[in-house]
Formats: structure tokens, C-alpha cells, sequence
């Protein structure tokens, strides 16, 4: 039994030897192959770099206000009068001058007749007075004809009745001027916004108290009022470009112009009030409306700035990737507000540094860079 296995286990190892040799014939080694040196690496392309840029950080300040027309006022009757007649009403345009309402008071036409009645007497007086003196003057060239006495009562009886013509001619214009107030007319181009009476109702003199006959308003330019807080009222200044919206557009942003600033801060409030001019040509815009303004403010020291992709932000670090004389220089920088795609950082940087457009954390530092400017 030992002999048998002995020739089974030779024949096993001899079977081995065969197939190992027919594998290394079948399968040679390839030694030029191996031998092959490796392809060059292809050239990087140059990274985008951009330059830390300077400037005063724009912002803006986002503040209620209210439309109202640049002019408007009441008209109410001067004189105690009844309305006798209306000529516009209410929604109606109007035109500088434009008569809008007859009032009757017959005791001002009385009275206006009157003091023409008197000016005319007073005329008549004078011009014969005047002849008077001038036919004495004329007789007073004769020796002896007229006492110098007469002729100088008759010089100062015509200058008398020549005053009195001036009074009467004033008394008359100061009628004439109460009378024109029945006739109720336009101060400025504008819309009529409220008519409270009718024709036959009893007006008197305008007062605190008097409800007027008519309200305009002038439309075609308007003034939005914002009350700006004290901290902001150092930011405003004349001519600046204002952004404000309306409920009754949505979606449309309408512009003005800082006009006027009235210098004061209010205690009650603490805020300067501003006015903006607003051109209304269509009449789009209504006085009264609630407007919600932007006004643009400053910060009083420049910022430097950097594109958002240029930081690069770790569990360890914030920083920005420089480059100067070719190799690669990580900045800590801090992150402030964040701008049209710029964001603002404080660190060792200054205006005109280059940095990496887009940073990475696989870029290390002292690494040799091709950059790109953009």
C-alpha cells in the first residue's frame, strides 16, 4: 500500500511540472511592453484670476411713505353770496383761470353801481371846477379883472374835486374787486377732487371752519413725504435716485429724485422729513396713495471686494487664494455683506491684489499657478 501511494503522489507532481511549463511557454512576458515609458502629462490651463477692487458699498434703506399732489388747496367763496351757478365737478381737469363757479350776491352789484355812480359825479365836478379856474386863469391876465383872492380859491376847489375823483376811483376798483369774487376760479392746472355744495345753497367767507365749494389738486407732479430716521439722515442728499412701488401696480417700480430736505429732525419722531418729486404726464399715480420707498445709502469707508466663488471656506478657516510672482498665498480674510455677486472681506489684502477667481482647497500654498486675468 506504501508503494502505491509513493507512485500516486509522483505521478501528481510530475502532471504539475507539465502544466506549468505549457502556461510560462503559452503566456511570455511582453519586455518591450514593460519596458514602454509613460505618456506626458497634458499642460494645466491657466486658472481665472481677478483683482480685489475698492469701492464705498452701496445699500439702501426700504421706508414707507405717501403720495400727495404737488399742489392743492380749497377754493371757498370770499364773499357771503348763494351759488348760482357750477361749471365743473368732481373729476373734472381744469386749467389755470378757468372759472369754475358763479356765486349772486346782489348787495356787492348794488354796491358796485354805486361807487361807479360816484365816480362818475366826482368826474363831473372836477372837469367843472377845473373849467372855472381856467377861464379865471385866462381873465386873471387882464389887470384888475379877477381878485388874486378868487382866482386861488378857485385853483384849490379844483385840485379838492381832482382828490376827490381819485377817492371815488378807488372806492369804485375796491367794488369792482369784491364783486369779481363771485365768479370762483382756478389757482392752478389740476383735477377737481370734491365739490360740497349745489347750485342755491348759501356760501359765506372762507374761514378755519367754512366747508369749501371745491377742492383741486394738481396731479401731473406729486410729492412723496418719507420720514427718514435720524440715524440715515447723514445718507441723504439732493438728487439721489429713489425706488418706490405702489399696491395699485405690482410688479412696476416707479423712480424720483431727492428735491428737498427740510433740515430739521423731528423730536416726536426722530426723522428728518424728505421729499421726492414725482412726474405723473398720465396720471397714473394718485394723491394718497401708500408707496413703499428705497432710498440708497453709504457706508462711510471703502470696502474691499472679492467675487463670492473666490472664498473658500473650511471647518478650520476662511481664506482667499493670492497670487503674487507666480505661486499661490493663502489669506485669511473675513466675510462681510454680500453685494451684486461681490462680497466684502477684511484681511491683509489691498485694492489691486490678484486672487483666484474661484477658489479651492486643493490649490495649497507656495503652489506654482498659470493665471488668467479676468
Amino acid at each position: 500500500m506504501s508503494s502505491r501511494f509513493l507512485s500516486s503522489a509522483c505521478a501528481l507532481l510530475c502532471s504539475a511540472a507539465l502544466v506549468a511549463g505549457c502556461s510560462s511557454a503559452e503566456n511570455p512576458v511582453n519586455g518591450s511592453a514593460a519596458d514602454d515609458p509613460t505618456p506626458p502629462a497634458t499642460a494645466k490651463a491657466p486658472l481665472e484670476a481677478v483683482r480685489v477692487t475698492a469701492s464705498q458699498p452701496s445699500q439702501s434703506l426700504n421706508l414707507p411713505g405717501e403720495l400727495e399732489s404737488y399742489f392743492q388747496t380749497d377754493i371757498s367763496p370770499r364773499v357771503g353770496a348763494y351759488v348760482k351757478k357750477l361749471y365743473v365737478d368732481i373729476g373734472d381737469h381744469v386749467h389755470q383761470g378757468q372759472v369754475l363757479a358763479d356765486l349772486d350776491a346782489p348787495e356787492l352789484t348794488a354796491a358796485l353801481n354805486e361807487a361807479l355812480s360816484k365816480e362818475k359825479a366826482a368826474e363831473a365836478i372836477f372837469q367843472a371846477s377845473r373849467g372855472s379856474y381856467r377861464r379865471l386863469r385866462q381873465t386873471a391876465r387882464t389887470a384888475g379883472a379877477v381878485a388874486p383872492l378868487n382866482l386861488d380859491q378857485s385853483r384849490a376847489q379844483a385840485a379838492a374835486d381832482s382828490l376827490n375823483v381819485v377817492a371815488a376811483r378807488a372806492h369804485y376798483n375796491a367794488a369792482a374787486q369784491m364783486a369779481s369774487y363771485l365768479h370762483l376760479t382756478a389757482p392752478f392746472a389740476g383735477v377737481i377732487t370734491e365739490r360740497n355744495l349745489s347750485p342755491g345753497a348759501a356760501v359765506g367767507q372762507g374761514g378755519p371752519g367754512a366747508l369749501p365749494l371745491f377742492k383741486i389738486r394738481q396731479i401731473s407732479r406729486l410729492r412723496l413725504r418719507v420720514a427718514v430716521p435720524e440715524a440715515y439722515v447723514a445718507d441723504m442728499h439732493q438728487g439721489s435716485t429713489v425706488h418706490f412701488s405702489v399696491k395699485s401696480y405690482p410688479g412696476r417700480t416707479f423712480t424720483g429724485h431727492i428735491t428737498r430736505l427740510a433740515g430739521n429732525v423731528q423730536v416726536a419722531t426722530r426723522s428728518e422729513q424728505v421729499e421726492i418729486d414725482i412726474p405723473n404726464p398720465g396720471d397714473e399715480l394718485k394723491p394718497g396713495m401708500f408707496a413703499s420707498a428705497i432710498l440708497p445709502i453709504t457706508q462711510p469707508q471703502s470696502s474691499l471686494f472679492v467675487p463670492k466663488s473666490a472664498i473658500v471656506n473650511t471647518s478650520e478657516r476662511t481664506y482667499i487664494i493670492q497670487v503674487a510672482g507666480g505661486r499661490t498665498k493663502l489669506i485669511d480674510v473675513q466675510a462681510g455683506d454680500e453685494n451684486n455677486g461681490q462680497v466684502q472681506v477684511f484681511g491683509n489684502l489691498k485694492a489691486g491684489d490678484v486672487v483666484l477667481k474661484s477658489g479651492s482647497e486643493d490649490i495649497a500654498a507656495q503652489q506654482p499657478v498659470q493665471i488668467a486675468m479676468r
